[in-house]
């Protein structure tokens, strides 16, 4: 539950005067985060005139009085105030993601109400429900502050008389004290013609209470329509209308056909055109078409075909790209694995996947038969014409998974190529681009397939490039780069290494996959101020990327820089656990829908049908990011956070949990416990908090159990060794006390 900062957190905790505090909580963005001013302001929305706008409500909404009520709200002959008790613990809810809200109702006396929402139920059903709980509520004791605090007229006693209507439909609340004899933070009352929301304006951003009152009248209007309490989603017309409109990709028409078929046309186009680019290794269109088709036809000899998946081991070389794209001809998918991980972390990945077949790497894995993709000697180099459906699988790319077991993302060509083609937002194709990320990485895929089916060259850095100033600066001068893919960790190390000289040519930067530095924006500013610099964001699940913002100088200064708006095709929504559009300014959960979306988890239905959902809109399906985000009331897409322990290092998501039983495979440990931590102007640590039985591990002890099954970026950069893991009064692990370094000492 969200809490209140700067003052005491829970209902029935003892205040400073010695009273108690009880209602219900409310959302920290609505607060300004300032203390109380004394000052008293007051928000009034009057009831919509039938069939038209009223000056102070240009978007009217359904709402009625409640003595005119229609349906069985109505014939319950419910109470003012449980009508609006109803109305507001719905409009809570909606905020708070809390179903259980607590208010403080005047009934003409004070008492403690608190309202269950329950989403099975209708709405006439819910107000006369609470219209009972009423009759039967404890009286509010003396010296309680109320949250929120909700009064029908008869507390007011002739509401709105005495009062100087202002501007934009607020009224000068000169008898604060008759909304509610009991102390509160806002109050909502009836009142005559409309609703009030009474609030300290040292307390509560106005503009945020005015859009509180407008949402409460569309919930009302809901009321009495007496529809499901699962339908109810708290928002005006104007703001449906808005997020539609934000929610939105544009439409465009993208060609039904395989992403090798697009390279191989670009071949035949243009055989003696630079394709790629890795360290002394260049290819033309027509020579990498060539090889892949040889090895491609390999592979057909070896069984490979349509519904197959073939594992290629990925490392930063031109032949990797080739036995991608082979595999792809066969009309198989392929599976990257990254060669530089531990032996169990792949054998693992081969496992789950069920390969037979690998391009390149060590042999020894049971069961997968390896080859070698430099011997296709008497091999045939022209197009293999296997038929291949765009539903077909390109690539299942592995994730972390949180058991410990990595997980597969089934991307057919038909994603890939929607995702591709939405690769326009940032101008024409690539000319020259630099992939930083490596290609087990699906953001890699975003770059290099921009290129290739646009007729540009693909630039690889080797490995010594990729972690190595100074040859990276020696590849940016020998090689004129015009587009980047990176993420933003790498992207700055880009620029440290580069300089304005290296980089006359940029056009445009596409990174992703981390927090965008305001740092870094106002960097690239200064360095490249003709290159346009995007801020992408979209899981593997969404083939690549979802949504896009390009980076301007307020982006420099301000904390918190948007993710943009959604690409063409698709629709990335920010929605409720009851898969209803979120308010604008309350956190929900990212979904998105649209063509590029994954198949799902490879052999993994239960997951599967777990984050794909049907779509709500109908005709599809939708999927879970997993990722907390809002929209501003502009209309920008923000980033808040996990619903789960995943995150992003280093550009890879990760789950915390396959980091903790990787460590807890120690014989020692008894729990593990990992979090990230960033010091003040720091790189983003990993910090892995240990219990230990008997004789502790020593450090050195743990990381040689971590790099057995975790890839180097995902190991631990620190260890804590505790005597026992802190917990709270409910059993779980504390981590706040953790997070401050107590309150157990390290060993």
């Amino acid at each position: 539950m969200n809490r209140l900062p700067g003052r005491t957190a829970y209902p029935g905790d003892a205040q400073p005067d010695g009273g108690v505090r009880h209602g219900g909580e409310l959302p920290a963005w609505l607060r300004c985060g300032s203390v109380p001013s004394g000052t008293t302001d007051t928000v009034f929305r009057p009831w919509p005139a039938p069939g038209g706008a009223t000056p102070d409500h240009p978007q009217p909404e359904a709402a009625t009085p409640v003595s005119a009520w229609p349906g069985s709200a109505g014939a319950a002959g419910a109470v003012p105030e449980a009508v609006l008790a109803a109305a507001v613990a719905i409009l809570l809810a909606r905020h708070t993601g809390e179903p259980e809200v607590r208010l403080a109702v005047v009934t003409p006396h004070p008492v403690a109400l608190t309202v269950l929402v329950d989403e099975r139920e209708r709405a006439g059903d819910l107000v006369r429900r609470v219209a009972e709980d009423l009759r039967t509520a404890s009286p509010l004791p003396t010296g309680v502050v109320a949250r929120v605090a909700v009064a029908g007229p008869a507390a007011r006693g002739g509401a709105g008389s005495g009062e100087d209507e202002g501007a934009g439909g607020r009224r000068e609340a000169t008898e604060l004290a008759a909304v509610a004899p009991v102390p509160h933070e806002l109050a909502v009352r009836w009142a005559d013609g409309g609703v009030c929301l009474d609030h300290d304006t040292g307390l509560f951003d106005p503009e945020v209470v005015a859009a509180l009152a407008d949402r409460l009248l569309a919930v009302l209007g809901e009321l009495a329509e007496d529809r499901p309490v699962r339908d109810v989603a708290a928002l005006t017309t104007a703001e449906r209308a808005a997020i539609t409109t934000w929610s939105s990709g544009e439409a465009q028409p993208v060609e039904d056909v395989c992403l090798h078929t697009l390279i191989e046309r670009r071949a035949a186009a243009e055989p003696a055109r630079t394709a790629l680019v890795c360290g002394d290794v260049a290819l033309t269109y027509g020579e990498l078409n060539a090889r892949a088709n040889r090895l491609g036809r390999r592979l057909r000899a070896a069984g490979a075909g349509p519904g197959d998946l073939v594992a290629v081991f990925a490392g930063r070389a031109a032949e990797s790209v080739v036995a991608m794209l082979a595999v792809l001809k066969t009309g198989a998918a392929y599976v990257p694995v990254e060669p530089s991980q531990p032996a169990d972390r792949i054998r693992r990945i081969l496992a789950d996947s069920g390969v037979r077949l690998a391009v390149g790497g060590a042999t020894g894995f049971p069961g997968v038969r390896v080859l070698d993709p430099g011997d296709l000697a008497g091999e045939a180099d022209h197009d293999l014409g296997v038929p291949v459906r765009t539903a077909d699988l390109a690539y299942v790319i592995y994730t972390s998974g949180s058991t410990g077991v990595p997980k597969g993302v089934a991307v057919s060509h038909r994603a890939i190529v929607v995702s591709t083609h939405a690769r326009g937002v940032g101008g024409p194709p690539p000319e020259c681009d630099l992939v930083t990320m490596p290609l087990c990485f699906d953001g890699a895929a975003g770059g290099l397939y921009w290129t290739l089916t646009g007729g540009g060259t693909a630039v690889l850095p080797t490995e010594s490039e990729a972690r190595d100033p100074l040859a990276l600066r020696a590849l940016l001068r020998r090689v004129p780069i015009t587009h980047i893919h990176s993420v933003p960790s790498h992207y700055g190390l880009v620029l440290e290494a580069a300089g304005e000289e290296c980089l006359s040519r940029l056009r445009l930067v596409s990174v992703g996959g981390e927090p965008m530095p305001p740092r870094l924006v106002a960097r690239h500013l200064l360095t490249c101020p003709d290159a346009v610099l995007l801020n992408d964001y979209g899981p593997t699940e969404c083939a690549v990327w979802a949504t896009a913002h390009p980076c301007g100088i307020a982006d420099a200064a301000d904390g918190r820089i948007p993710i943009g708006g959604p690409l063409p095709n698709y629709r990335v929504e920010v929605l409720d656990a009851g898969l209803r559009p979120a308010p604008p300014g309350v956190i929900g959960e990212i979904c998105v829908a649209g063509p590029a979306l994954a198949r799902g988890y490879h052999r993994r239905p239960g997951l599967t049908a777990a984050r794909f959902l049907p779509d709500p809109r109908g005709g599809g399906r939708i999927y879970r990011t997993g990722d907390r985000g809002f929209w501003s009331p502009a209309g920008e897409l923000h980033i808040a956070g996990r619903t789960d322990s995943q995150v992003k290092i280093r550009g890879f998501r990760v789950e915390l949990g396959e980091i903790e039983a990787a460590v807890a495979g120690h014989p020692s440990v008894t729990g593990c416990f990992v979090t990230l931590r960033t010091p003040p102007g720091g790189a983003e640590q990993v910090i892995a908090f240990v219990a230990a039985s008997g004789a502790p591990p020593t450090e050195d002890e743990l990381r040689a159990v971590a790099a057995a099954t975790l890839p180097a970026y995902m190991r631990p950069d620190r260890y804590v060794v505790l005597a026992e893991l802190p917990r709270n009064r409910n059993g779980k692990i504390d981590v706040a006390a953790l997070r401050a370094g107590e309150p157990v000492e390290s060993r």
